[in-house]
């Protein structure tokens, strides 16, 4: 079972206190994929032994997991004293781990390569696994920073790679792992209110010029060329992106087919929205997204979330992700309604004309009654 006694220790673990003060309504637990994981809180003195150790470095113990005071903010008032909390998850903490030596030039890695040159033998604790499959890429100069560079690094060269941690463990999942769908939805209206969708094409890239490697004597394995998506760019014009090279490759098929990957086709459709129920939210579950009103119904991932577990009178706020279905799904909505909104248009022209019709046929009507009545002349008499 999870335990949900909080807790806070010195930074050495010597001493572990109950924490009793906090005020529940702010307690607020955030995350966002592999960006924030944080605990927020207000506590008020208790002269407590566990409120005297809200201290920068120390650790607040939530759930099995450990976070890192590092904003400390006391503030006298009144007579009441309390302090701001903001404690960081300890995987944030690798950058602890500095790696002097850099591995010079470009070479191919894996993503658990990349872990192995950073965490392998390190003083901190920390150890890592792999979730998923990865293609190796090139990096060039690896090391010569800390750890939480080498994650970053891992982020920006894989970025399908979703970096979650156990605590000390590092775990690098692909999305494929890191999904799980568990069945429960979320609708308008039902379980979930104030829906914003973010349409975003930004991003989008559906044309690339693949350049070759060079050989040794200075020519080149293939002609530069252009590869496109014919499909995106019917739907919203040209996105150039520039020039692809990838080194690795000197077959033009597989130069083609790497540099395809890279391409944007579609906009992004990010969805936030706040959550009536008090269940905390998991990191990568798939929900199914109904917007009935508009006929928008789809699956998205949990990206990110702020969560009150000791206050279930404040809303939880998700953000969901975008996949490639998620954008056909929101076409085939926005068409649907667009349809719906010329019929209604057709309809409103066609009732105008009708009412234009019988008000002309009424008119019409008017006048022949007027002139078919006989006219009357009235001679005026003059006074004598």
């Amino acid at each position: 079972m999870t335990n949900n006694i909080l807790t806070v220790s010195k930074w050495d673990g010597t001493l572990t206190e109950p924490l009793t003060s906090v005020v529940n309504a702010s307690f607020n637990l955030s995350w966002e994929s592999n960006s924030t994981y944080q605990i927020t809180f207000t506590a008020y003195s208790d002269d407590s032994v566990g409120y005297a150790l809200l201290m920068s470095e120390n650790i607040i113990n939530w759930q099995g997991q450990r976070f890192v005071i590092k904003q400390s903010v006391p503030n006298y008032s009144g007579r009441y004293n309390t302090v701001a909390i903001t404690a960081t998850h300890i995987y944030l903490d690798v950058r602890k781990i500095f790696k002097h030596d850099k591995k010079t030039g470009t070479l191919t890695y894996s993503v658990s390569d990349v872990l192995a040159f950073y965490f392998d033998k390190n003083n901190f604790g920390y150890s890592y696994e792999v979730k998923g499959n990865f293609e190796k890429k090139q990096i060039t100069d690896l090391g010569g920073n800390n750890g939480f560079d080498c994650l970053s690094q891992i982020v920006s060269t894989w970025p399908d790679a979703y970096i979650y941690p156990d605590d000390k463990k590092i775990v690098v999942y692909d999305k494929e792992n890191f999904s799980k769908n568990l069945g429960n939805r979320l609708g308008y209206g039902y379980n979930s209110d104030n829906i914003t969708l973010t349409y975003d094409s930004t991003t989008l890239v559906n044309q690339l010029t693949v350049i070759s490697k060079q050989k040794d004597d200075g020519s080149y394995y293939f002609d530069p060329h252009i590869i496109k998506d014919d499909t995106s760019i019917s739907e919203y014009g040209v996105w150039d992106g520039g020039d692809f090279s990838d080194e690795r490759f000197t077959d033009v098929n597989n130069s083609d087919n790497a540099a395809k990957a890279t391409l944007v086709t579609e906009p992004t459709i990010s969805v936030t929205l706040d959550y009536y129920d008090d269940d905390e939210p998991i990191p990568g579950e798939m929900k199914r997204l109904e917007i009935l009103d508009t006929g928008f119904i789809t699956d998205v991932m949990v990206v990110s979330f702020n969560y009150y577990p000791l206050d279930h009178n404040q809303k939880t706020s998700l953000t969901l992700n975008s996949n490639a279905k998620t954008i056909l799904d929101f076409q085939k909505s926005n068409r649907s309604q667009l349809n719906q909104a010329k019929q209604n248009s057709l309809a409103l022209q066609n009732a105008i004309q009708e009412v234009n019709n019988q008000v002309s046929e009424v008119s019409k009507s008017v006048k022949e009654v007027i002139n078919n009545q006989p006219k009357i002349w009235v001679v005026g008499q003059s006074k004598e």
